[in-house]
């Protein structure tokens, strides 16, 4: 064994994949070195051949397992004998691919069957003689399709790496209808072939920016991320959770929708022993068991993440918004470990190095990053995880709102880690690619490294300092950032689309079909198709106006300012209408932006400690509260608020408050305000901006009743506990709370279908 073990000098540069492979091939642990005892016990254990046969020596050779399969056979001959015979070898001739992958390669096969049959073509004929020219029509066929399933618009293909893609997946397809590959003469082929159909059709070559976004840019996102009121999350643990993706992402460097499947029971959170001395250390390790499988599962990584105590950024802690997350849920197994206090005073035992903090088993399933869903009286969170398409248009759309000029994806940080990896001391090439879960450094060089030199050349080359700060800002993602950038339309803007052809001829025919849409059913559903029709295209052009206006930004404010500036007029905002409407932070979002902001001034231990856990007390906090449940309302109609802090309101108000009034009005024969809502704001501060959207009077009281289907009985989920929040009661089923809302509350709750409960 000894001879397949590496020196305990030898460098990381010396071990290969390939001298790997060797060890495993032959049953060797490469991971483990014997010492001279092992090699004494196992020599005495050889047979009289020579040969060594302690099954310890297997890669992960459990003996007990080996005695089990050695030992009684569980089934007669004849249950081998059949089930020998009735073996299908054809399940295994294909590749394993992922769902999502299945997924796309079923699309490709589909819109293959398409062509052939618009063609006039059988498709496995077509496989069968395919060729040159059969391939070329097809990707032109392709790239000429403007409409998909039921008639959807397709966005098209604008670059020349998509179509190559689609190219190498159409291999597969090709691979997995008729078990083998395509012929390598005529693959060559296709490369030009793909060319010139690129040249056709005005493919751009233009790869995507892989721009870094670094620990700056990462402040700033995550910053925007608690504080803006500009993005609404429905719920605050949502907006807590998506500052701990953009945190947990940039250490791990882990794909983005392994991450998304982290869940309770692949997170250890305990109280470390430093060794270098100091106060004790909140540790914590979190394992993506979920990563990319291609030809089987992938051996996990787990990734330590201990606290920074004199942290100068508390936007940039995980174990605040962690904590916070898990005190807000109560998910510790110790019923006295509620609050962040708790943990100042605990302590480790002398003789151990550190203390677990174990959670509660019921969450070990849990999804980390869970979805909030909506309910009767408001959303809550569910078991269901946050999906890719969830999370990527959240951090898109937060990357706007930060100043940024190119979209934020989750693979900047990807990116930005894989460029640290390469260049630090402190990580070899061999580990770099363990975290980064490639097979070689060919990976990364090609798919990761920018093509914007990261690195001062010419300092490098005249023997100067190299201005290492300056080229890596230069090449982040923060190079671009602008908070005078536009993040949407102003009112003309948005209102200049109306005057698109296409759009008034779509406007024009909804309208005629209106006219005509009650005779008959299939009258109203051509009328709300059309509508449909009118919506989305009013919509694209909206995104397109504003993609523009974003893309000139640039050219135009710097030639705006460079004249101002020599004219000595300064700066101007050009902010415009489209900020006019940014809100600062109110209640329970202005504490929480203010606890992580809070500076680094502490001197003692117990300060830091209390600057600590005021941070995640807030973030605790704001996890239970809803974002924009209702519509933004006019400023007229919106109560004044106090600036005092008020707490959580009694089952009965003072008399004569705002809430007292409330509660009184929904009583009445027809009330101008909604009975859930209302009793909702009793547990919500009079400070917070939610409590004036629960309170707030409606035009009529047949607004209360559209709010009322539309906010609550529409998302009333099977089997879910209904209460009436005003006067605190638990009602049977959807009958019982309609009939409540018409016989106590006085609201209609259309279309009412039953008589009277008692």
């Amino acid at each position: 064994m000894s001879s397949h073990c590496r020196p305990l000098d030898a460098s990381d540069n010396e071990f290969s994949p390939t001298d790997q492979l060797g060890d495993e091939a032959i049953g060797y642990d490469s991971d483990s070195c014997s010492t001279y005892e092992e090699d004494v016990f196992d020599a005495e254990q050889a047979d009289a051949t020579g040969y060594e046969t302690d099954l310890t020596d297997a890669d992960d050779g459990d003996t007990e397992d080996a005695a089990a399969l050695l030992g009684g056979n569980a089934h007669p001959p004849e249950y081998y004998i059949r089930e020998l015979e009735a073996f299908d070898e054809s399940a295994f001739d294909a590749q394993d691919y992922a769902p999502t992958s299945t997924l796309l390669l079923d699309r490709v096969e589909e819109q293959w069957n398409n062509y052939c049959t618009y063609i006039r073509r059988d498709p496995l004929a077509c496989f069968e003689s395919v060729s040159v020219k059969l391939l070329y029509m097809f990707f032109d066929w392709l790239l000429n399709q403007k409409q998909g399933k039921n008639g959807r618009q397709l966005r098209g293909t604008k670059k020349k790496s998509s179509l190559e893609t689609y190219w190498k997946m159409f291999r597969l397809v090709y691979e997995r209808a008729m078990t083998q590959k395509l012929d390598a003469k005529l693959n060559r082929q296709m490369h030009r072939a793909l060319r010139r159909v690129a040249e056709k059709h005005g493919l751009s070559s233009e790869k995507r920016e892989k721009r870094c976004m670094t620990i700056d840019d990462l402040k700033k996102q995550i910053d925007t991320t608690v504080s803006t009121t500009e993005k609404s999350f429905r719920i605050g643990e949502c907006r807590m959770l998506c500052a701990l993706y953009h945190q947990l992402l940039a250490p791990s460097g882990s794909r983005p929708k392994a991450l998304l499947l982290l869940r309770f029971k692949h997170i250890r959170v305990s109280l470390a022993r430093d060794p270098e001395g100091g106060p004790h250390k909140i540790a914590i390790r979190f394992t993506l068991k979920y990563t990319k499988g291609y030809l089987g599962s992938k051996d996990a990584n787990t990734f330590p993440v201990p606290e920074v105590m004199w942290d100068p950024c508390l936007l940039l802690s995980p174990h605040v918004f962690f904590l916070g997350i898990l005190f807000a849920n109560e998910a510790f197994e110790a019923s006295g470990l509620t609050s962040p206090e708790h943990l100042r005073v605990l302590d480790i035992h002398p003789e151990e190095q550190e203390l677990p903090l174990p959670l509660k088993e019921s969450l070990n399933k849990m999804f980390v990053f869970r979805k909030a869903v909506a309910m009767l009286a408001g959303y809550e969170m569910s078991e269901e995880g946050i999906p890719y398409s969830t999370m990527a248009p959240w951090i898109k759309r937060i990357g706007e709102l930060t100043g940024f000029k190119f979209s934020t994806i989750p693979y900047n940080l990807r990116y930005n880690a894989a460029s640290e990896f390469d260049k630090s001391g402190d990580i070899s090439e061999g580990l770099r690619n363990l975290i980064l879960q490639h097979s070689d450094s060919r990976v990364i060089l090609r798919h990761y490294l920018q093509r914007e030199i990261r690195a001062d050349t010419m300092g490098i080359i005249r023997g100067l300092e190299p201005q290492r700060a300056l080229v890596k800002n230069l090449c982040s993602l923060g190079a671009s950032i602008s908070k005078r950038r536009p993040t949407g339309l102003t009112r003309a803007q948005s209102a200049s689309v109306n005057q698109d052809p296409h759009l008034r001829e779509l406007v024009q025919l909804r309208d005629d079909l209106h006219a005509r849409s009650y005779p008959s059913a299939k009258a109203r559903q051509e009328y709300e198709k059309a509508a449909k029709e009118v919506t989305k295209e009013r919509l694209r052009l909206r995104r397109a106006l504003k993609t523009k206006i974003r893309e000139e930004f640039d050219a135009q404010q710097a030639v705006q300012d460079i004249e101002g500036q020599l004219a000595g007029q300064g700066f101007q905002d050009m902010a415009g209408e489209a900020a006019a409407g940014d809100r600062l932070p109110q209640g329970d979002q202005k504490r929480l932006v203010e606890a992580l902001r809070a500076p680094m001034d502490c001197k003692t231990i117990e300060e830091l400690y209390d600057r600590r856990d005021a941070a995640i007390n807030a973030v605790a906090a704001y996890c239970k509260v809803e974002e924009n449940w209702h519509p933004r309302l006019p400023s007229a109609k919106k109560p004044p608020t106090t600036a005092a802090l008020i707490k959580t309101h009694a089952k009965d108000p003072s008399e004569g408050s705002l809430l007292h009034n409330a509660l009184l009005s929904v009583f009445e024969k027809k009330p101008y305000r909604c009975f859930l809502c209302v009793g909702k704001a009793r547990s919500v501060r009079e400070d917070d901006v939610q409590f004036a959207r629960l309170v707030h009077e409606f035009h009529s009281p047949g607004d209360v009743t559209k709010h009322f289907r539309r906010a609550h009985l529409k998302n009333l989920r099977e089997n879910e506990a209904i209460r009436c929040t005003a006067c605190d009661l638990a009602l049977v089923n959807e009958q019982h709370l309609k009939c409540h809302a018409i016989n106590v509350h006085g609201t209609v709750p259309w279309p009412l279908i039953a008589r009277q409960l008692p």
